[in-house]
Order: C-alpha cells, then sequence, then structure tokens
C-alpha cells in the first residue's frame, strides 16, 4: 500500500476547517489521544513507536527510536452523532448552531481537530500538540458549552537499561491552555472562546518500561503525570479567550499502570493486548470501571488492523490501514458528557490521518527480545 486514498485526504483536509474538537477528556492530565487510542477503550499508555503517543504518554517508550523519525503530519478530527444532522452549519460561534441547538434539546453537538508535529532521534524528542475541542447543547433557555483549546510544545528523552529490559523516560511539556464549561442566553452569537478559562503552566511526565524477554513479550508500564502538580498562571502563547473568567484549575500529580503482550497468531498475523489502569493514586475520583481499560489490536497484515476496547461499559473500535510514510486509523468510541441535563454517553467517529519518516535501522522490539533471549 504505497499511498494513501486522495479522498480520505480530502475528507481530512476538510475537518481541519471545524472549529473544535468533541473530546474534553475528564482525565486532564492525559493530553495526547488519538483514534487509535479511541478504539482500544482509550488506551494510552502501552508503548509503540508512534513519536506523539510516547512524548506525552510514555517516554520511556522514546528510547525505542534510536535512528532519526519524524511525524510531519499527524492531524486528528472527529464529530458527535448529531453533528452528521448539522454538517456546514458549524460551530465557530454559538449562534451557528443556534436553531439546531434549540430544536434538537438536551442533545449534545461536538466535534473538532488537533495537530502534532513532532521529531525523533537518539532518543531525543521533539513536538507541538495543539487541538481546538468543543461540544454544546441547549436547554430550552441556554446554550451550555465545554471548551478545550490547547497549545502545547513537549521535549522528552527516553534510555534504555539492561539490553532493552528497561527504558525509562522523561518529558516536560508547556501546557499554554483555555478551557471551561459556559453558558448563555440562546440569543447569543459569541465565540465559544469567550468567558472561559486561561492560563499556561508546566508539565512534568516520567515513565518507565519492564519489557521481559519471554514469549509474548510482556510489558509492564508505569507513568507518573504532573509531577510536583501542574500550576497555571494568567496568559499564554495564544491567548484566544475574550473575557476571561479565570485560570484552569491545577492539575495534582497522577499515575498510571498498563500491562501489553504480543500473540503472533499466524504468519504475518499477530495481535496485541492491553489492559490499562488509570489514576491509580484515585486523585480525580472517577468510576473504577472508567479506569479500567482493556483492548485488542488485530494486525491481519502490515498494512491493515482492526481493534476493539471497553472503557466504562462502553465499547469502542476502529480500524487501521498503514503505508510506509502514511496511515489512516478511524474510530467509533464512546464518552461521558460533563452536561448533567444529557446521556451519561455520547458517541464519537474520529478520523486521524499522518504523514511520516522512519528510518529503517530503527530497532524493533521483537527483534531485540529474540535476541536477549539467545
Amino acid at each position: 500500500m504505497k499511498s494513501i486514498s486522495v479522498i480520505t485526504l480530502g475528507f481530512g483536509l476538510w475537518v481541519t476547517t471545524l472549529a473544535a474538537q468533541a473530546q474534553t477528556t475528564t482525565y486532564p492530565a492525559i493530553r495526547y489521544i488519538n483514534p487509535y487510542s479511541q478504539s482500544l477503550g482509550g488506551i494510552t499508555l502501552p508503548m509503540s513507536q508512534e513519536i506523539g503517543n510516547n512524548l506525552f504518554n510514555n517516554p520511556a517508550g522514546l528510547a525505542r527510536n534510536e535512528m532519526f523519525k519524524a511525524e510531519y503530519l499527524n492531524l486528528d478530527a472527529d464529530v458527535g452523532s448529531a453533528m452528521f444532522g448539522a454538517i456546514g452549519t458549524g460551530m465557530t460561534t454559538l449562534g451557528g448552531l443556534n436553531s439546531q441547538l434549540n430544536a434538537n434539546q438536551n442533545q449534545t453537538y461536538a466535534e473538532g481537530i488537533s495537530e502534532l508535529t513532532a521529531l525523533s532521534w537518539g532518543g531525543l524528542a521533539v513536538g507541538v500538540l495543539y487541538e481546538d475541542r468543543v461540544r454544546a447543547y441547549s436547554d430550552g433557555t441556554n446554550l451550555h458549552y465545554q471548551v478545550l483549546n490547547e497549545l502545547i510544545p513537549a521535549v522528552g528523552y527516553g534510555i534504555s537499561l539492561a539490553r532493552g529490559v528497561v527504558r525509562l523516560g522523561y518529558s516536560l511539556e508547556y501546557v499554554n491552555e483555555a478551557s471551561g464549561i459556559a453558558q448563555t442566553p440562546e440569543s447569543n452569537n459569541a465565540s465559544f472562546l469567550s468567558g472561559i478559562n486561561q492560563g499556561h503552566g508546566f508539565s512534568n511526565n516520567a515513565s518507565v518500561n519492564f519489557v521481559l524477554p519471554y514469549q509474548y513479550l510482556p510489558t509492564f508500564s508505569v507513568i507518573a503525570r504532573d509531577i510536583g502538580g501542574l500550576h497555571f498562571s494568567g496568559g499564554n502563547l495564544t491567548s484566544p479567550v475574550t473575557n476571561a473568567s479565570g485560570l484552569p484549575s491545577d492539575e495534582d500529580m497522577t499515575v498510571d499502570v498498563s500491562l501489553s503482550f504480543t500473540v503472533r497468531l499466524s504468519g504475518t498475523v499477530k495481535s496485541y493486548w492491553f489492559f490499562e489502569y488509570d489514576d491509580v493514586t484515585d486523585t480525580v475520583r472517577l468510576p473504577f470501571f472508567e479506569k479500567a481499560k482493556f483492548g485488542v489490536d488485530l494486525n491481519l497484515s502490515p498494512s491493515f488492523s482492526v481493534r476493539v476496547g471497553t472503557s466504562g461499559g462502553q465499547f469502542d473500535g476502529g480500524i487501521g490501514f498503514k503505508s510506509e510514510s502514511s496511515e489512516i486509523n478511524l474510530s467509533m468510541y464512546n464518552e461521558r458528557s460533563p452536561f448533567p441535563g444529557n446521556s451519561y454517553w455520547d458517541t464519537r467517529y474520529a478520523l486521524q490521518y499522518k504523514v511520516f519518516f522512519q528510518d529503517h535501522n530503527t530497532r524493533d522490539r521483537e527483534a531485540e527480545a529474540r535476541g536477549r533471549a539467545q
């Protein structure tokens, strides 16, 4: 598969005109979630060779990338199911969806984008993540909306010890955030970026991976997010908010753990099994079944994968296509709504398009394990 469909790329470019993205996680320490993760029930921690996931969710995984690797374009867009009946209406202003929201009271409308560009070489990685996400509904009198707008430059480094059995990593994120839940009368045509919180701060994150050189390559991973806490100060690099109501809430340190392993089924067909438990310190106080996540990624060929996952009693799924220099991931997933007047879960549809370069000498996890076993 040498290239990705022009039609799909066209769709990816079209969704960049959307003003914001649906997903605003209830676990704020996780700042990068893509359709691959969403299709696996929200799994983020297990190691991968994706620079963005390692940089933001598991910096120890950067130790695997000894040669140069670049993700020139990593574009992610999603819409809530209700938006399919309102395509072309737009959510750049509250008034843009006024008639739709009023006609479908307590129905959540959501959409948005994120874009990540990152480079990695010799265990060192740098990247910039931008995301703009919103959802809204009407209760018949007021419009309620939730916004997450972030620009996050980040740098990270990973190192291998004991011939790759132990990997350690650290990342520093400069979080420029505009976020919050607000409401306004239905007649208001103001921007979503009005009357919410705005600030900036630094987030320190560190992880360790234990890759055991046995059959199925069991891997145990731990990450500490927001070490020492994330404390926001006024203003940020882009300052998109008008009439800011205050600063985003500070974030306390949290710890996530995961276990993953690989099973080769036949020939090139492999399966990757993931279990993750977020916030073991119960800092955010989410229900147990929303913090416990399970997912399976079935690689039917080097270029095609099918994924399923579960979290919070909800089932998610997706597919992925990969070539030598590009990748597409599609997912359908469910997310908890922050609005008490709505149903508890919102259904999302997400698309990710990536263009990357990878030196073919990048370490292969299975080859390393076979070498250690000999």
